[in-house]
C-alpha cells in the first residue's frame, strides 16, 4: 500500500529522532507475528528503557544514513522491525534475543552500533556485556590503580622510616630505664 509523501515525511523524521537517541538497534523480522505477542515484546524491552518499531525498509535506510550509522543493505529486506536501545544495549539485546528463542516467529538478523554492523552471530557475545555504567566503574578502577600503586611506592619510605624511628626510640626507652634500674640499686 502507498504512502503520501507527507507520511513518508513523518515517519522519516520519527525514524532520524529514534535513531539520534538510539546506543543501537536489532534488526528483527516479525513476519506473521500476532499483535498480542508484539505488545508482549514491547513491553518486555519498555523494561530496559528500549522501543520496538515496525519500519519502512527504504525510509529506514534514509534515516540511518542521515544519523550516521551503518546501513546493514542486506539486513533490510523483509518485513522489518526495530529493537531500539535508548540505554542498555547489552540488555535489549539480551531481552531480543531470550523473547526469539522462546518465540519461534520472530527471526533476529543482526544490529547496528553507530557506524558498525552487528551480525546475527555476534548478537549473542553483546548481550553478554555488563552494562555501560559497569563498564565505566571498571575502566575508572583500570585508569586508578597505576596512580593508587604509584602513591604507595612513595609512602613506603616515610612508613619505613616512621618505623625505625619508633623501634629506635622504643629501644632507647628500655635502655634508659634499665640503666635507672641498676642505678637505683647501687644507690640503695
Amino acid at each position: 500500500m502507498a504512502i503520501s509523501r507527507q507520511k513518508k515525511e513523518q515517519l522519516l523524521a520519527q525514524y532520524t529522532e529514534m535513531l539520534e537517541n538510539a546506543q543501537g538497534v536489532v534488526i528483527t523480522e516479525y513476519r506473521g507475528m500476532p499483535v498480542k505477542q508484539l505488545d508482549e515484546l514491547r513491553a518486555k524491552l519498555r523494561e530496559k528503557n528500549a522501543g520496538f518499531t515496525i519500519t519502512k525498509n527504504t525510509l529506514l535506510k534514509i534515516a540511518l544514513e542521515q544519523v550516521g550509522m551503518g546501513v546493514p543493505e542486506d539486513l533490510l529486506n523483509g518485513p522489518v522491525a526495530l529493537a531500539v536501545a535508548y540505554e542498555d544495549l547489552p540488555g535489549t539485546i539480551k531481552a531480543v534475543l531470550e523473547y526469539a528463542d522462546d518465540n519461534e516467529i520472530l527471526i533476529t538478523k543482526g544490529g547496528v552500533t553507530g557506524e558498525v554492523i552487528v551480525a546475527q552471530k555476534d548478537l549473542k557475545t553483546l548481550s553478554e556485556l555488563p552494562p555501560l555504567d559497569v563498564l565505566r566503574g571498571q575502566l575508572l578502577g583500570m585508569m586508578t590503580m597505576p596512580m593508587t600503586q604509584l602513591l604507595g611506592l612513595f609512602e613506603e619510605p616515610s612508613r619505613q622510616l616512621v618505623a625505625v624511628i619508633k623501634a629506635g626510640s622504643e629501644g632507647l626507652v628500655n635502655v634508659l630505664a634499665a640503666y635507672a634500674a641498676t642505678g637505683d640499686e647501687e644507690a640503695a
